[in-house]
This record gives C-alpha cells, structure tokens and sequence, in this order.
C-alpha cells in the first residue's frame, strides 16, 4: 500500500512539510477517536497485562490514551471487571468490614499521579488487563496504523488531507485551486464516517479570507417593514 506522503499528495498535489504532515495525521487519529461509538473504539483499542511485575500502569506517556476497562483474573482465571474509585478512597479498599471493601471477586483499580493501580494486587497468577486507546505518533512515511481498518485509516489520511489542503491555501491564496479540493475532500470525510455510523461535521474552516465572501448589505431582517 502507498504511504500516507503518498496518498496525501495524490489528494491535494504537492504539499512538502512532512513535520506537519505527521502532526495532522496524529492528530486525525485522536479526532476519529473522539467520534467513535464504544463499539469502534474497542476495533481499536490495546491492552498491557500487569502481574507481580509489573503491578501499575502509568499513563503518563505518549502512548497510552483513555482507558477503556479494566479487568482481573480471579482464583478460578475467570476475568472480574474492575470498578474504577476515586483515589481519594483507596485507604478503605483493605478493610473488609469497610463498604469500599474489594477482593478477588469484586476488584478495582483507580488512577493517582497518572498511574493506574488495581486490587487486590495483580499477581503472576492473577493477572490484570488494561484496556486502552493507542495515541499512536503517525508518520508521513508510514503507511499503516496499528488497530485501525482500512476504512478507518482512510478518514485519518482524509483527515490530514484537509489540513495540508488548507495549509496551501492560506500559503498559495489560490482560491479556485484548493477551496474545491477541499470542499470535496471534507464531503468524502463526513461520508466515510457516516458509513461508521457516526454522525459529524467535516473540520470548520477552508482558509478562504473573510474579505473574498460576498457582502451582505442592508438585508431586511425577517419581519421587519419593507
């Protein structure tokens, strides 16, 4: 498959500032997570196992974007779904007369200093699994993304497209070049996430200047006198 440089420039001619082609298709990766249903966002999602060692997640880095569950192995290996507590009640879950009381078969985790902690502990036996988006940094020379189906991948690149698109304009000003191509690019962005079932508008704004709009002039507001 071509890489996304490719694809890109065969959308909107040529555009060479690969640094910002890399930041507008990571960038069209965290849009499309914004919009998608719980249902696709799973399509998506990684996960990292914590045993004895390690025990906790950080997510405190660039990879490791919204966590989507938690789950721990209890004594039997059935998975027990973590319930997620305030940090500010994690001094209670050890005590077993306490109402915040957890255990194998009822377990939580919560988050304190963006790590991400469960208990009872997680052991080498019973292990835990975080469930969570990937803020994958995408590359202009790639020409894949992790976790992502190809129809998926294709509204990041269209994504990136209308960006580089609008970059040329407001470089070039060249209105009846890319003011077209952008409008095309931006129904074929709502289209393809429509087909998601997802329901958005395309990214606001062509780069056309204000002062190219036509003028409204003493329009009569709706009801006034003639």
């Amino acid at each position: 498959m071509a890489t996304f440089n490719a694809q890109i420039n065969d959308l909107v001619g040529t555009f060479t500032d690969t640094d910002a082609m890399d930041q507008f298709l990571t960038d069209g990766l965290k849009q499309l997570y914004s919009v998608l249903s719980p249902e696709k966002l799973a399509e998506c999602a990684t996960n990292s196992e914590l045993s004895n060692s390690p025990s906790t997640l950080s997510l405190n880095t660039a990879t490791v974007g919204t966590v989507l569950s938690v789950t721990r192995k209890n004594s039997k290996g059935f998975h027990q779904i973590c319930r997620q507590i305030s940090p500010a009640m994690a001094s209670r879950i050890t005590d077993t007369s306490d109402l915040m009381h957890a255990n194998e078969t009822d377990p939580v985790y919560f988050i304190k200093n963006s790590v991400l902690n469960v208990y009872p502990d997680p052991t080498a036996s019973q292990t835990a699994e975080v469930l969570y988006l990937p803020l994958t940094q995408i590359g202009n020379a790639d020409s894949s993304v992790n976790n992502l189906s190809n129809d998926m991948e294709y509204i990041v690149v269209l994504y990136a497209a209308i960006k580089c698109a609008q970059s040329l304009l407001a470089t070039e000003e060249d209105d009846e070049l890319y003011i077209p191509i952008i409008v095309s690019l931006k129904q074929d962005y709502v289209q393809a996430l429509n087909l998601l079932g997802v329901k958005i508008q395309a990214p606001s704004g062509t780069g056309q200047k204000r002062a190219n709009l036509p003028e409204r002039r003493n329009q009569p507001q709706e009801g006034s006198q003639k």
